[in-house]
């Protein structure tokens, strides 16, 4: 028999800081800052001492704590890779699955050229909204780098936001997290979806001029909301979003969470519950909500947070669908 094709897939997540020390943060920081700038005007002098406030501010919050998001994604890569290994037996292919960030080590630049000599390559963009920092860049470097023969065998797996078997996914995973709970359907029990920010207008009120993935959130948070609410299996009576936001350089989405913190607060809420369905790993944009939206709260009014899909076995499931149609078009035959 032929030697297996060998397919590299890549899971390309932004990453973070693994730890609280205050080079790692720092570094993790300017990275970002780099790669905005590419979009938007952050002058070095801007981001080195954006960079510097940000790390400080993390080494300056009570009990600080590294980010899980490095750790997750590579447990996602684990479980994807035994997925796959299990699907291609006697297929004629075989898998080597990695994980690579856009802010932190390995990067996903040297990761695509560590697996050159790999028979194809399929790169899964690890966030539910594209926009030109996420899936953009992502292709504007394979774009530049990569022959058109190189680019005939390279699939980029994307455009989760407007995926039916995705909404359908959360909505599960969802109901399955609210079950121990045991509460009763009502009004004052509120599931708050949060969704990452992204920029409205700039600080001349003119609209960005790149690709900022704000009609893909919308469109992701409206048919999320109307799947869940379709699901009966859960206790959540009022479904709500909720926009993370940088709020620098010009307007950005709404309401905020603070916002909506506020309109909780003030129609008195029993329970709360917070689920980041703008991102596929918990990280410092979602570990800490639940402790800030609690102090904003009554005495009276519970909240909990309902992980991010993370490594479950069904998010594990639905990538690995994924990669599959991928793997389906390279080779032009069914997989597996």
């Amino acid at each position: 028999m032929a030697n297996p094709k060998k397919i590299a897939v890549i899971l390309t997540a932004h990453g973070e800081a693994q730890g609280t020390g205050f080079m790692e943060n720092y570094r993790v920081s300017r990275r970002t800052l780099q790669h905005a700038s590419t979009v938007m005007a952050v002058p070095p002098v801007l981001q080195t001492g954006i960079s510097l406030f940000s790390t400080l501010k993390k080494k300056l919050r009570p009990a600080a704590t590294g980010s899980p998001h490095n750790r997750i994604t590579r447990q996602q890569a684990e479980l994807l890779q035994r997925y796959l290994d299990a699907c291609s037996r006697n297929s004629g292919v075989s898998f080597d699955v990695l994980s690579a960030f856009s802010a932190s080590d390995p990067a996903v630049e040297e990761v695509i050229d560590a697996t050159s000599l790999c028979d194809a390559r399929i790169l899964v963009s690890m966030s539910p909204v594209d926009n030109e920092l996420t899936c953009g860049q992502l292709c504007r470097y394979l774009a530049g780098k990569l022959t058109a023969d190189d680019l005939g065998r390279v699939k980029v797996v994307s455009r989760f936001w407007c995926d039916p078997l995705l909404y359908g996914l959360c909505a599960g995973h969802i109901a399955a997290g609210s079950a121990s709970q045991g509460l009763p359907r009502s009004e004052a029990n509120v599931l708050l979806l949060l969704f990452h920010g992204t920029l409205v207008s700039d600080s001349k009120g003119e609209p960005p001029r790149f690709r900022t993935g704000h009609q893909e959130t919308a469109h992701f948070a409206e048919q999320l909301t109307a799947a869940i609410e379709r699901d009966a299996t859960h206790p959540w009576g009022r479904v709500m979003s909720a926009y993370l936001n940088h709020d620098v350089g010009g307007e950005w989405t709404k309401p905020s969470f603070d916002e909506v913190a506020g309109q909780l607060r003030r129609s008195g809420v029993a329970n709360v519950a917070l689920f980041a369905a703008g991102y596929f790993a918990d990280g410092n944009e979602t570990i800490h909500r639940a402790g800030e939206l609690l102090r904003m709260m009554s005495s009276s009014c519970a909240v909990r947070t309902i992980p991010c899909l993370n490594a479950s076995p069904a998010f594990t499931r639905y990538l690995g669908q994924r990669v599959a149609g991928a793997v389906s078009q390279i080779l032009c035959r069914p997989f597996p």
